[in-house]
């Protein structure tokens, strides 16, 4: 006699997930991209405020040129440097070129800050005997130190993108025989 085999009951293959291994995967893969995201909007502003310390550091440079040139740094009108142009008295504007009334070039290109909400670079020629300047920016990263030399909270010197504006100056880099004592901040 010959055996017959009862197909009544059959192996069950999942060919899927179930809907709770779907939602573990889920939380996951969002606290993963919660993750990454986070770290690289940190280190995207860490990157614009290294180029924006790296830019005063440049434009710094430049006019230590123009002074061993002159005899004495561009005088400054609204935060922008007057050292270019027909006497060397039209305004140097950001984003362009910083050249002489002879057409010594000192700056191939004139930095403007990464990101036009954040601020403006300001330029400020410190006394009439044009010995000093100062050149201010604003870090995204309030927490950030500097170097303790150049670097400070200076309160009252507006960075925005307008004269009406109340972003203030985290960042200031200061000509070679001028060092400024940082100022205390408020945290924000």
């Amino acid at each position: 006699m010959e055996k017959t085999m009862n197909t009544s009951y059959q192996i069950k293959r999942n060919d899927g997930f179930t809907l709770m291994e779907l939602l573990i995967v889920m939380a996951i893969m969002s606290i993963l991209t919660i993750i990454v995201t986070g770290a690289l909007a940190s280190s995207s502003r860490r990157g614009r405020d290294s180029r924006r310390k790296n830019d005063l550091q440049s434009i710094a440079t430049a006019l230590e040129s123009y002074y061993n040139d002159k005899g004495h740094y561009p005088n400054g009108q609204g935060g922008v440097m007057a050292g270019c142009g027909m006497l060397d008295e039209q305004l140097c504007n950001w984003g362009l070129d910083f050249k002489d009334s002879k057409g010594t070039l000192y700056m191939v290109f004139l930095p403007k800050d990464p990101t036009i909400d954040q601020g403006l670079y300001q330029y400020y020629y410190k006394s009439n005997s044009g010995l000093d300047f100062q050149l201010y920016g604003k870090l995204e990263n309030t927490q950030d130190q500097g170097d303790g030399v150049n670097q400070g909270g200076y309160q009252g010197t507006n960075c925005g993108p307008n004269p009406s504006s109340t972003v203030l100056c985290t960042y200031v880099v200061t000509s070679s025989n001028l060092k400024l004592a940082p100022t205390p901040t408020s945290g924000g």
